[in-house]
């Protein structure tokens, strides 16, 4: 009771003194901060600059406040953060719509601000041309807009990484059953590759990533672009293809497993025939020095009946430099004997159903024997003549009528790059710092179009979208 009594005197003294405050305090309300420069709404172009410089006039006469910029990622448990006044970063979140968040802190008066707004991203690489190259740093990519205009090196910006050297190709993932969708690019190297997607460029995962297990180390020789949108390339001399048994949106779409089985060690080069609908694979086996064959999951060595035996593709006793195909009837091997050039031409007819047939048509010394080597470039136009570079010059070849003439546009160094486009009608060239546009459409035996500098490096690789 005594403790108590005493809790209730200190009660009750507490009330009186609270009584007799009438409230008199020297209270001062903070003002609002004027705020200018700032929209609801912005649009940001992936790729380019995205620039917010909002002005803030604090009540407190705080120059110095902190600056908070949050931006929300649809769909996904994160955000992208940076601290300053100003928001300044390359766009790259890709085509799509973010609620973004800046907040302003006080530090004198120890109050924050809140200012949504949202950004409507655009997907500007949907449109022009994505280039690999490589200089002395290493390998790049970066992007050329159809006006010409180069955003050099615009993976680095964007992902804030960098790749290795020894550039080698940009491969399309794009599934023909699924309406042409393209899941992503395959940029590889000579010990790898990154995954990047086709809108906005992140990187999604790396080539050792896209392996069910760690693969240890990687010898990339060749990407081939097939209709199922899967990678499907040889890797450390053996042939891999991606997974097909998902929708092409699903996770493991396209992850590679082990190669196809056998005792086979193949070159780079190779004919890539439909082989995801009944068509074949044909190669080139180093060590037994053959022609070997794959359809889309097998490797089945010489398993094709001869014809027409002009030469034996089973034991060639030659190294083969160029495969190239014009159709299934119509294909061609430019091979190195100790230094006598062959050209071979062969065809192949695979039947479901029946044993395939190779087709020995022809072995001579080619024209051109002159002009080519291990190291030529090549590319193949649908009307059945090849391209090849010799140093700083580009030649068209019909092995048909052994017609050989050299491009109209000279360069002033190595070409680094050949690619076929619109139906053979344009042929774009890579030379150290640009891409020459050539006209070899009929009646035009490469007439320079126009020129595109600032290329960093040497050109490897290119891949043009228009949609």
């Amino acid at each position: 009771m005594k403790h108590a009594f005493l809790y209730i005197i200190g009660g009750l003294l507490i009330l009186t003194a609270c009584y007799k405050d009438k409230g008199n305090y020297d209270y001062h309300p903070i003002g609002e901060p004027v705020v200018s420069n700032l929209d609801t709404a912005y649009n940001a172009m992936v790729g380019d600059s995205f620039i917010i410089s909002p002005k803030v006039v604090l009540a407190s006469g705080n120059k110095k406040y902190l600056g908070h910029w949050q931006i929300q990622i649809p769909g996904q448990m994160y955000t992208e953060d940076y601290d300053g006044q100003e928001l300044r970063i390359v766009f790259g979140l890709g085509a799509s719509r973010y609620p973004a968040l800046f907040t302003v802190y006080d530090s004198i008066t120890d109050m924050k601000y809140y200012y949504k707004f949202v950004i409507n991203g655009s997907a500007a690489f949907t449109r022009g041309a994505i280039v690999l190259s490589e200089d002395a740093a290493g390998s790049k990519i970066s992007f050329v807009k159809e006006d010409g205009t180069v955003q050099p090196d615009v993976y680095t910006s964007i992902n804030h990484d960098t790749l290795p050297a020894h550039a080698q190709q940009l491969s399309v993932m794009k599934n023909a059953n699924y309406g042409n969708l393209i899941t992503g690019y395959w940029a590889t190297f000579s010990n790898g590759g990154v995954f990047i997607d086709p809108n906005n460029l992140q990187k999604i995962r790396t080539l050792a990533q896209n392996f069910y297990s760690d693969p240890g180390p990687l010898q990339v020789q060749t990407f081939m672009e097939v209709s199922m949108g899967v990678p499907t390339a040889i890797i450390n001399k053996k042939l891999y293809r991606g997974a097909t048994e998902t929708a092409p949106f699903a996770t493991y779409y396209g992850y590679l497993g082990v190669p196809f089985d056998g005792d086979y060690s193949l070159a780079s080069t190779i004919i890539c025939s439909a082989p995801e609908n009944g068509g074949y694979f044909l190669g080139f086996e180093e060590t037994k020095r053959r022609l070997v064959r794959m359809d889309w999951g097998n490797y089945l060595d010489t398993n094709y009946v001869l014809r027409d035996s002009a030469f034996f593709p089973q034991n060639l006793k030659m190294n083969v430099w160029h495969l190239g195909r014009f159709s299934d009837n119509s294909c061609y091997a430019f091979c190195d004997s100790a230094g006598q050039i062959r050209e071979l031409r062969f065809g192949m007819d695979v039947q479901p159903g029946k044993d395939p047939i190779f087709h020995a048509y022809e072995k001579r010394v080619p024209v051109i024997a002159d002009k080519i080597s291990a190291t030529t470039l090549w590319t193949e136009s649908p009307i059945g003549v090849f391209y090849f570079s010799q140093g700083n010059k580009v030649y068209r070849y019909n092995p048909l009528n052994k017609d050989v003439k050299e491009l109209n546009t000279s360069f002033g160094s190595e070409v680094t790059m050949l690619k076929l486009l619109n139906n053979g009608d344009l042929l774009i060239v890579g030379v150290n710092g640009s891409l020459v546009y050539l006209d070899v459409s009929t009646g035009h035996t490469g007439d320079k179009i126009k020129q595109v500098d600032g290329i960093p490096g040497t050109p490897k690789d290119i891949i043009v979208r228009a949609n």
